[in-house]
């Protein structure tokens, strides 16, 4: 890691050198030697970080280079920063004045001695006999790394058979024949094996019997056409070593496999060009047709270049398989039982994440160890301080480090300050990234849009992964990958460990550049307010780039916060701060400032406009702020302003947003307090293409006459329509509109990216804007309209007749639409164009008018014709007096309804027992105060035969559930919550024996005894019990239930005395219960 980052200072130096800031800072001549000095160290760094793991000595002279490269970037920094406040402030004062002299004295004193130290380190090379490589050099593999086709049958595999099945299935029976090649990909990370699953498909009987020829090829780096072409010949059963020519090496390779199926395996590969790869393609394009190549490779690059067939991603082994492999390395043959032992392997696992090769490595380093003290020193050690030589796994997961280009590898290793198995958010890793000079604009990319290349890039090459369903913002580290960073990243970034480090007795250290303050209780140990010590530790920690303070509960952040002139990175969110000191306003260098959720906050400094370098200022959920600092607007470099307030002087107005290129949230508040329209198109949203997500609110205004109240009502219409968005906005929300119509445009025409839209309290608002044709619309919310009537209607009467209304809307939301009469208005004819095809989930609140008609009138206006399969959630609230329902038809479309909430109902559940047939896959019934129920309608539950979960609250007059209950077989969950006349356990559960697994019984203040029979409910492993008084004993049969596991008694006053641990009458029928608990609070 010591060569990527004295590459980012060499680039540093060689851009003051080029921009004379060494001749404006009278260091010109130390610069240039400094640029001479690490130009030379950096050739060997390549070697040096190899031979390191073998070596203690060149391990210490690598730190040494490490710290002297930090100490030489804080010193540049701070040139740097010297020169550009001058010359941005404009300073009258003489460029020999008292101040500036003394300053570039002192840097020039820092300057002789950091060059002196460093040519001190730099003669200490030749005595290791490091060799010089060229920077960029390609990476040499160990010449050991060689692979085969043929399995090592005296070791079992385990965990593979279904992966090896799957491929096999998709070469013998889903290869197209009518494709020439068909490359599948297995992608993992090092040690995952890929190797091994490839060698179970190339050995399977079916495979075998299906392919006229087998090859297998162990690439690695060698990516050389000649040689691969040679290696496939000899191993297809032709004779290759006289041959030079690559023609001649084509025509044996032809007449080799020419019209023969074959099955090429490629092992190992690394190559990432596309010609190179196109190359071999074509010599390979002799085979018949359904020929196959398998690709094994840890870069997802690779795949997506080689691959026709979709990726096989190879997840890790479970830690029962990695126990098998492990013990089976560990104990080999041996008879003899060592259970003490076991006991400690099977936490040992846990080390290994699921990759093989660490199962067989910590297998292999307990073979001939059999005391628990070395097995448990092996537990208690991590996997980068446990011998290399013995283990290899850091060894074979370093080649995918030292395969990542100079610019990634500090990136990479970085990611180890954040704790295993931690979600980290992307944007928070690259501003990070930022903070420590990792990374920096390229040409007319924006560094942070570098940083996200680099986070794709290390994607692509499985050092990361990003987390399923979170659009690619939220990235996680497989275990032992943090292993390999972590092991590269030890020791040699100053300050990357301060969570683990007491300020007591760290506040010399001058080298720290980071500093996390969450775990409060280790950093302040003799203080319960952190702030109490922030003072010292900002004076003792001046190189500080990052300082993380966010909910730490911090009220007051010091003033010498200003002293902290390399901060680049200042995290306050979620703290309880109210004010900000005008100190801060010092901190030039500073690019992130994080205020999210400081709801305490009222005032930001005044004179914010002085930190010109600042990217990034987040206010989201400051509802105590009332007010912008004045010409914001001079923050040119500012590309996320998460809030805007409108203000009432000239230095707040909306044209502050004008020159600014803002991406990301913006949120404007108080826009009622714009008077001239012509105001709100100074603010250029239409210009700001990386916008995505904009929130628009007004605030209401007490007015004093029905004129004044017009005049509010047109020109918010006004202002709405000056504040026209970019087409790359993805969600727009609304709240507080005060006019009657929506601008045009909002409508379908301009915002085609659009994926969300919330309208809230606009209550004079008469018609929606035309939304359903927006292609990509998933999410739409309306709340508190108090006058809109329906959601799509044709106002101007153009409305196409073929165009699907809303073809991606997937949630709907409606919540207290007093006039809403329906979702369509009956006289748009909408031809034979379908409307919501992939709506999900909708939920309707306090709609009094609705009455919701059969969902198939929302695609045809015949309303028999209609396929709403794909709706999985819906949530209807039955209000007193209201006219809304559900009509059969509505039901018998449900037929994918996975989820279903009845809220209000009266005694007949306003569901007709007809269409509740229908929901063939209602997982999930969820029944709340529908106070007039007293029982269910016959045969109302019977037919719900996927049913998973049933829950009801507060049904105050339900004194039985339906016999119905006894045929929903895959029931797993009954809820019973707050019903005041049930008196027993319904006796139906009773035939659910097999298949329930959970049941609560909550609030039952008539519930007197449980039944005998509950003991017969072998599957049963949660039993809960909350505030049943008349509930005295449990019965004997309980101790029958082997597979409970959880049992929770509360506010249940005899029965909790009756199960008092060892001491109650009733303990002894619960001792065999893994976590009872007894008491306490009811949840």
């Amino acid at each position: 890691m010591a060569e990527a980052f004295v590459q980012v200072v060499l680039e540093k130096l060689s851009s003051l050198i080029e921009g004379e800031i060494g001749l404006i800072m009278s260091v010109d001549e130390e610069m240039n030697k400094l640029f001479s000095t690490l130009t030379t160290v950096q050739s060997v760094l390549e070697d040096a970080e190899m031979k390191q793991l073998e070596s203690r000595a060149i391990q210490n002279w690598l730190l040494k280079l490490n710290d002297l490269t930090y100490e030489i970037d804080d010193i540049l920094d701070e040139c740097a920063t010297e020169v550009s406040t001058s010359k941005h402030k404009n300073s009258k004062l003489s460029r020999y004045s008292l101040k500036k002299i003394l300053f570039r004295r002192k840097i020039g004193i820092r300057m002789k001695q950091v060059t002196e130290k460093l040519d001190a380190v730099a003669a200490e090379r030749a005595k290791f006999h490091l060799r010089e490589m060229a920077v960029e050099r390609p990476i040499k593999f160990d010449a050991t790394r060689e692979t085969g086709s043929v399995l090592n049958e005296s070791r079992h595999i385990y965990g593979r058979e279904e992966d090896a099945q799957k491929i096999v299935d998709i070469l013998v029976n889903q290869v197209n024949d009518n494709e020439e090649i068909s490359v599948l990909p297995i992608v993992g990370v090092g040690g995952l094996g890929k190797t091994t699953l490839a060698q179970l498909v190339y050995n399977d009987p079916r495979v075998v019997e299906h392919f006229d020829k087998l090859i297998w090829v162990c690439v690695s780096n060698n990516y050389d056409i000649k040689t691969l072409l040679k290696a496939m010949i000899e191993s297809g059963g032709g004779s290759a070593s006289d041959l030079m020519h690559l023609d001649t090496l084509q025509r044996v390779l032809w007449e080799l496999l020419n019209n023969k199926r074959y099955l090429l395996v490629l092992d190992d590969v690394w190559n990432e060009d596309q010609e190179k790869w196109s190359e071999l393609r074509n010599a390979m394009s002799c085979g018949s047709t359904g020929s196959s190549i398998i690709v094994t490779t840890r870069l997802k690059k690779v795949a997506d270049i080689m691959g026709t067939l979709p990726p096989h991603y190879l997840k890790g082994l479970s830690n029962e398989h990695c126990w098998m492999l492990m013990r089976e390395r560990a104990f080999g043959h041996e008879k003899e039982e060592f259970p003490s032992l076991e006991a400690i392997g099977m936490q040992i696992v846990n080390k290994c994440a699921g990759v093989p090769l660490a199962a067989k490595a910590l297998g292999g380093l307990l073979r001939f160890k059999r005391t628990e003290k070395e097995w448990n020193y092996v537990k208690e050690s991590e996997i980068w301080e446990l011998p290399h030589e013995e283990t290899l796994i850091l060894p074979a997961l370093r080649l995918s480090y030292h395969h990542l280009p100079l610019s990634l590898r500090q990136c990479f290793a970085y990611c180890a300050v954040f704790p295993k198995d931690t979600f980290i958010r992307k944007e928070e890793l690259i501003f990070m990234w930022m903070a420590h000079g990792y990374i920096s604009s390229k040409g007319a990319l924006e560094v942070e849009d570098v940083g996200n290349g680099i986070c794709n890039e290390l994607v692509l090459r499985s050092l990361l992964q990003y987390v399923p369903h979170t659009n690619n913002s939220t990235l996680i580290m497989h275990d032992l990958v943090h292993d390999l960073a972590q092991s590269i990243m030890e020791n040699k970034v100053p300050g990357t460990q301060v969570q683990r480090t007491n300020f007591r007795s760290a506040v010399s250290s001058s080298k720290i550049r980071q500093v996390n303050l969450r775990k409060k209780f280790i950093l302040f140990p003799t203080s319960n307010q952190p702030e109490m010590d922030m003072p010292l530790v900002l004076n003792n920690f001046l190189r500080l780039r990052i300082l993380d303070a966010s909910y730490t509960g911090i009220e007051n952040l010091p003033y010498v916060v200003g002293n902290l002139k390399h901060l680049r990175h200042l995290n306050l969110s979620g703290s309880e701060i109210r004010s900000l000191p005008d100190s801060l306003c010092s901190l030039w260098n500073l690019h992130v400032l994080n205020l999210d959720g400081c709801r305490k906050l009222e005032a930001l400094p005044k004179k914010m406009r002085y930190l010109i370098n600042l990217r990034h200022l987040f206010l989201e959920d400051c509802e105590s702020l009332t007010e912008m600092p004045s010409k914001i607007g001079e923050l040119t470099s500012l590309r996320t302003l998460s809030l805007f307030i409108v203000g009432h002087n000239k230095d707040s107005l909306l044209e502050e947003l004008k020159c600014l290129k803002l991406g990301g949230k913006l949120r404007i508040r108080n826009l009622e307090r714009v008077k001239n329209p012509m105001d709100a198109k100074k603010a250029t949203l239409a210009e700001k293409e990386n916008l995505r997500h904009l929130c628009l609110e007004w605030k209401p205004e007490n007015t004093a006459s029905k004129s004044s109240e017009e005049e509010d009502i047109v020109r918010d219409e006004k202002v709405l329509e000056a504040l026209e968005s970019h087409p790359n906005l993805e969600t727009l929300d609304i709240k507080g509109f005060r006019g009657r119509c929506f601008p045009v445009w909002m409508s379908n025409s301009t915002l085609e990216k659009l994926v969300g839209v919330y309208l809230k309290n606009c209550e004079n608002c008469l018609h929606l804007p035309q939304l359903g044709e927006l292609p990509h619309l998933k999410s739409l919310s309306l709340k508190n309209l108090a006058r809109v009537e329906y959601i799509l209607e044709d106002q101007s009467g153009n409305r196409s007749t073929s165009v699907q209304q809303f073809p991606s809307l997937e949630t709907l939301y409606l919540t207290t639409l007093p006039k809403m009469k329906g979702l369509l208005k009956e006289q748009v004819t909408m031809g034979s164009a379908e409307a919501f095809p992939n709506l999900e989930e909708l939920q309707i609140l306090d709609c009094s008018s609705l009455k919701l008609p059969p969902l198939s009138s929302l695609t045809l206006a015949s309303l028999s014709e209609v396929d709403l399969n794909t709706l999985t959630e819906l949530f209807v609230d039955f209000k007193e007096n209201t006219a809304t329902s559900i009509s059969i038809e509505t039901l018998q479309s449900l037929t994918n309804l996975k989820k279903l909430e009845i809220y209000k109902a009266c005694d007949e559940l306003s569901i007709p027992e007809q269409g509740m047939r229908a929901l063939t896959s209602l997982a999930h019934l969820r029944i709340k105060e529908c106070d007039t129920l007293r029982c269910f309608p016959e045969g109302w539950l019977r037919h719900l035969t996927a049913l998973e979960e049933l829950e009801i609250f507060e049904c105050r007059e339900l004194v039985e559930l339906p016999e119905g209950i006894k045929h929903l077989h895959n029931l797993k969950k009954v809820g019973l919550y707050k019903l005041p006349k049930l008196v027993g356990v319904p006796k139906a559960l009773n035939h659910l024996s097999s298949s329930l697994l959970s049941l609560i019984l909550s609030r039952l203040p008539e519930l007197s005894s449980l039944p005998e029979w509950l003991g017969d409910m072998k599957s049963l492993q949660s039993l809960g019990i909350y505030q049943c008084p008349k509930v005295t004993s449990l019965p004997g049969s309980i101790r029958g239930m082997t597979n409970l596991r959880y049992l929770w008694i509360k506010k249940c006053p005899e029965l909790e005395m009756r199960c008092q641990r060892e001491k109650g009458e009733d303990w002894h029928k619960i001792a065999h219960i893994p976590h009872p608990e007894i008491g306490e609070r009811i949840p």
